[in-house]
């Protein structure tokens, strides 16, 4: 099987009103359109058919959901092998990641929201390096989510009750694999799902930047 890839038959049924940014996504994963028709026995309703390289929807049903509000209705079923379309298109942004092992708190997570979305909560355990959030711009950048406030007195310690933390990105296998670039790891415990920078990643950056 070298030089082929796996592909799929991609079946979705949606409101017309969903369909531009479907066929965006959907072009991200290299896929092309089989079919688009009215969806039987329903008005209102579009039947399309994508073919897409299985490696390309690694993670899509759940974007898919989340940018429709859960209005689509997707079945996949394999089709055959064909020759390799090269790279997939990966996100613009980069990660947020841990600058050191610790717990995590109100004052430091908020200080660190400003620079993009978080995946970690107030009191979560971080290492250093991990990937706790997406970056508003391109390139990763260490936050301190771990740093306390000064208590030089009583009135500058405040209250971290009123500090305004913004509900979290959700995050689970699909979405973590779907998100992590070629230098980065997901990490599955029991209890969790993470994410981190490869131990070699910045040995990898210096090498790409000599060439």
């Amino acid at each position: 099987m070298d030089g082929l890839m796996g592909w799929m038959d991609v079946f979705i049924t949606l409101f017309i009103i969903t369909m531009m940014i479907i066929l965006l996504m959907i072009n991200d994963t290299s896929g092309d359109m089989q079919l688009m028709a009215p969806a039987e026995g329903s008005d209102g309703l579009t039947f399309l058919k994508f073919l897409v390289p299985t490696r390309g929807m690694i993670g899509i049903r759940s974007a898919l959901l989340t940018a429709t509000k859960g209005t689509v209705v997707i079945d996949t079923q394999f089709d055959s092998y064909k020759p390799c379309v090269g790279s997939i298109s990966q996100r613009e942004k980069g990660s947020l990641l841990a600058f050191e092992q610790g717990i995590c708190n109100p004052f430091g997570i908020c200080g660190a929201q400003d620079r993009g979305r978080m995946f970690i909560n107030n009191k979560d355990e971080v290492f250093k390096d991990m990937i706790i959030g997406v970056h508003q711009r391109p390139g990763d950048l260490e936050v301190n989510v771990c740093k306390t406030k000064a208590l030089t007195n009583m009135r500058a310690s405040g209250n971290d009750d009123a500090l305004k933390l913004v509900p979290p990105l959700e995050l689970n296998l699909d979405i973590a694999v779907e998100y992590i670039a070629e230098d980065e790891l997901v990490e599955v415990t029991p209890t969790k799902v993470r994410m981190l920078k490869h131990p070699e990643h910045k040995a990898w950056a210096k090498k790409r930047k000599s060439l």
